[in-house]
């Protein structure tokens, strides 16, 4: 069963990110910044991470590469409204802020349905 770390600092997106999730197997946690979201991973690395870009204690792109190299099992996903703009350590999977909420629930489907390699 797949679970899902969602990480934003605006409670909007969040609450939107909750509802497109909430028939997705598995269990759904969220958290509103960088050191929430790295004591939640402690207790139980998730198997999908999806984080806005702007955190109030750090940047999305951050955490998701901190974590993709301490828990490569876990795929990443940059909820932002452009493609991360430096080079990527590790494959991070871009999450258009302003796709529909079709394509958002299709990509979080796919990727916790995904099996690492």
């Amino acid at each position: 069963m797949p679970t899902f770390l969602f990480v934003d600092e605006d409670p909007l997106a969040l609450a939107a990110l909750r509802r497109l999730a909430r028939d997705l197997p598995g269990c759904k946690r969220f958290a509103r910044g960088m050191g929430e979201a790295l004591a939640l991973v402690r207790d139980a690395p998730p198997r999908v991470l999806v984080s806005g870009d702007l955190l109030p204690d750090g940047d999305g792109l951050g955490l998701l590469e901190h974590v993709g190299a301490c828990h490569p099992r876990t795929v990443c996903a940059l909820h932002a409204v452009l493609p991360p703009a430096r080079t990527c350590s590790r494959p991070i999977t871009w999450m258009d802020r302003a796709a529909s909420p079709a394509e958002v629930h299709a990509l979080l489907r796919r990727l916790g349905a995904d099996r690492p390699a």
